[in-house]
């Protein structure tokens, strides 16, 4: 089992496409090297009881499908403050007519994997970047165009988002370039994609 550590903001602009280059600049002019990566969709469905322990606690399970790629992935959060979040993770590549029992058994042991369903979906077309500063860590930036769906009602709710995920690189390392992105469009994200997808699509409020 691995540890994901990464950055999120909820970009709030009437101009997200703006923002994006903005960014950039700004890292370059902190001495980071910035390489565009690709832009591809992504679909992500989570799959929760129907009490939503998994919710509850913190984490998430999630199908993310990728072109051909299919992966199944667990989450568990150790520290979550500031839009920084801190969570266990553990992947499984998924061919077709793979049975992922065993490996929720082993990841969710107080959850029957046959009592799951599908609580959310995040449809995102990401754009990546390389963020690299010698002796300052590498970094993946992500800019995502995000859409939640309640797959029950088919409430949907859109924004945009920036994660910023250590490849190879310290908590200090993390902190570091974090403290060169100052833009007043980026707020820091409290939630994970999970949670503001339940949050967001499930407040009659909150959806668009």
């Amino acid at each position: 089992m691995g540890a994901e550590l990464e950055q999120k903001y909820v970009v709030i602009s009437r101009r997200p496409w703006m923002v994006e280059a903005r960014l950039t600049a700004q890292l370059r002019r902190a001495g980071y090297q910035v390489l565009f990566l690709e832009e591809k969709p992504q679909k992500d469905t989570y799959y929760d009881t129907p009490g939503l322990d998994i919710l509850a606690g913190g984490g998430s399970l999630r199908l993310r499908e990728k072109g051909d790629r299919r992966i199944l992935t667990v989450k568990v959060p150790i520290r979550a403050e500031g839009g920084t979040f801190l969570r266990r993770e553990e992947e499984l590549a998924l061919a077709e007519g793979d049975d992922p029992a065993d490996f929720l058994r082993a990841c969710l042991p107080q959850v029957d994997p046959k009592g799951l369903t599908p609580t959310a979906v995040v449809d995102n077309r990401r754009r990546t970047y390389e963020v690299v500063r010698p002796a300052g860590g590498r970094f993946e930036l992500a800019l995502d165009d995000v859409c939640y769906r309640d797959p029950a009602t088919g409430r949907e709710h859109r924004e945009r988002q920036v994660e910023l995920e250590a490849v190879a690189a310290t908590g200090a390392d993390l902190e570091q370039v974090v403290s060169a992105l100052s833009l007043p469009e980026l707020r820091p994200a409290q939630e994970s994609k999970y949670q503001r997808a339940v949050t967001l699509t499930r407040d009659n409020d909150a959806t668009g």
